[in-house]
């Protein structure tokens, strides 16, 4: 049956979804590590049946979307894919990390996310000699997409697991000087607090030091690591801005204001008590960065 009436029945009866499960593995079974090209080629043509949408890929530069070479299958398609790769790839790392990387390094958009996926048990499954490699993979990143996925995937699992043995490599990868890795850091220790309230004051001082990155990706990830540790402890939060009064750059107070300006608006009530901060970086900060300020003002004054 072709692909596009697969995916109209899929709406209706969940058949899409279990053709592309009996389809990877299908695939999955054939592998012979010596013909990697073969099962990258056949993931490849099994993923480009899928119908394509804009999706998060509109929001990509268009010069970088072509460089990644993005199709704009959707992510759900291409997990599912990678989840059914990830069955075997835990069992056999040696020979599957080969496949990882080759679909990273030449397989697009849609190969970086379909990899990104079947990284992660592997990686539950042999820290030591997975993680090394899903850090060389961070310093390709080429959109903050990609590298989401990378964090989110392959990282985030195993330090969930084991927040204590990967503190310092988070640290490093926080103060590293690709700009990739320093988000897939902070982008997995601003996730740790959801699962483990204990760790969110430790996170926040950890993402401290990229407080005013020269770059807004980064920037932009730590103000996510702010938002997310409200979920873990509000109360830390509000200790880390107040330590932060003192601050007096812009990329630090935007930070800082973003943060608020885009709080779950459940949890702004219990930072109400930071407006005379905000109020101060009114009066200091420069003209251009005035509104970002009065947008974090206005989100917490009906707290």
């Amino acid at each position: 049956m072709h692909w596009k009436r697969l995916a109209v029945v899929g709406a209706e009866e969940g058949g899409a979804k279990v053709e592309l499960k009996e389809e990877t593995r299908r695939i999955v079974a054939a592998y012979e590590p010596r013909c990697l090209g073969d099962m990258a080629e056949a993931l490849e043509a099994l993923w480009s049946q899928v119908p394509a949408t804009e999706g998060v890929v509109a929001l990509i530069k268009a010069e970088v979307r072509e460089e990644i070479k993005a199709l704009g299958v959707p992510v759900p398609a291409l997990s599912e894919i990678g989840k059914e790769i990830g069955h075997a790839a835990r069992k056999r790392v040696d020979e599957f990390l080969p496949l990882a990387r080759l679909l990273w390094d030449q397989y697009g958009r849609e190969g970086r996310l379909v990899a990104s996926t079947f990284v992660g048990p592997m990686e539950l499954a042999a820290p030591d000699r997975v993680i090394p490699a899903t850090e060389q993979m961070a310093r390709t990143c080429l959109t903050w997409e990609d590298c989401d996925q990378l964090a989110m995937r392959p990282l985030e699992p195993v330090v969930r697991r084991e927040p204590e043995t990967y503190v310092v490599m988070l640290e490093r990868l926080v103060e590293d000087p690709n700009k990739w890795v320093r988000r897939a850091g902070i982008t997995v220790i601003a996730r740790l607090p959801m699962k483990h309230r204990a760790y969110t004051e430790t996170c926040l001082r950890m993402v401290e030091p990229a407080l005013g990155d020269e770059d807004q990706d980064v920037r932009r990830a730590v103000s996510f690591a702010v938002r997310m540790g409200a979920r873990g402890d509000p109360e830390a939060v509000a200790a880390f801005v107040k330590s932060q009064a003192h601050r007096t750059d812009a990329a630090s107070i935007s930070v800082l204001c973003d943060a608020m300006r885009s709080m779950t608006k459940k949890f702004l009530p219990q930072f109400k008590e930071l407006l005379p901060i905000y109020e101060n970086w009114l009066m200091v900060v420069d003209p251009k960065s005035q509104r970002s300020v009065a947008s974090a003002i206005k989100a917490l004054r009906p707290a």
